[in-house]
């Protein structure tokens, strides 16, 4: 009860979402956040889109992988990717950190960034059904939206390493951004628009 309490209250307060995560253990927390974010991918949005019998947008740039089954592919690929992604922003923010000669956790940085991302991936669940429901945009729309939403994600994940972790807000905002920039080569390869 209390993980499903700390997650919704990322939406509503930034700063109770922070002090909560402060004591919960890490990265326990983050790791059954990042699955639970595979699971919804998986489970809500690509299963499906793959029994709708839907084609994603961009072929598949892996030869293993087909373009007309890819969502299916998705269902099983999807969490790893996302895995492997919570993996390597967290390590690099926890390097990061320490070259700059501030105080890291790499397991609370993990606790972080794992909560973090199921609280926007549900909103950008809601928004991508939302989208899809009303006929509206296209991939690039999609993904121009995604990250307006992931701004708030940005937000959430800054007030939590400022309020946890003492670092300044500008170097927040930059470890966010670069965390975006690592998911690019990663969510190019690997991910599809569900439109």
């Amino acid at each position: 009860m209390a993980f499903l309490r700390l997650w919704f209250t990322a939406y509503r307060s930034p700063v109770r979402f922070a002090d909560g995560l402060h004591d919960k253990p890490a990265p326990d927390w983050g790791l059954v956040a990042i699955i639970l974010r595979g699971l919804i991918d998986s489970l809500l949005l690509y299963l499906p889109i793959y029994l709708m019998g839907r084609q994603p947008p961009t072929p598949s740039y892996i030869p293993i992988f087909s373009t007309e089954h890819y969502y299916r592919t998705l269902i099983f690929v999807g969490p790893l990717v996302f895995l492997a992604h919570w993996l390597m922003e967290g390590a690099l923010m926890h390097v990061l950190l320490r070259l700059t000669r501030r105080r890291s956790d790499v397991d609370l940085i993990l606790n972080i960034l794992g909560m973090t991302t199921l609280a926007i991936a549900a909103v950008i669940l809601a928004w991508y059904w939302l989208c899809i429901a009303a006929g509206w945009g296209d991939q690039y729309s999609l993904g121009i939206s995604h990250l307006i939403i992931d701004g708030w994600g940005i937000a959430i994940a800054v007030v939590a390493f400022k309020r946890l972790l003492g670092v300044p807000i500008w170097l927040g905002v930059l470890l966010q951004i670069l965390g975006i920039v690592t998911w690019l080569p990663l969510g190019m390869t690997f991910m599809r628009s569900p439109l």
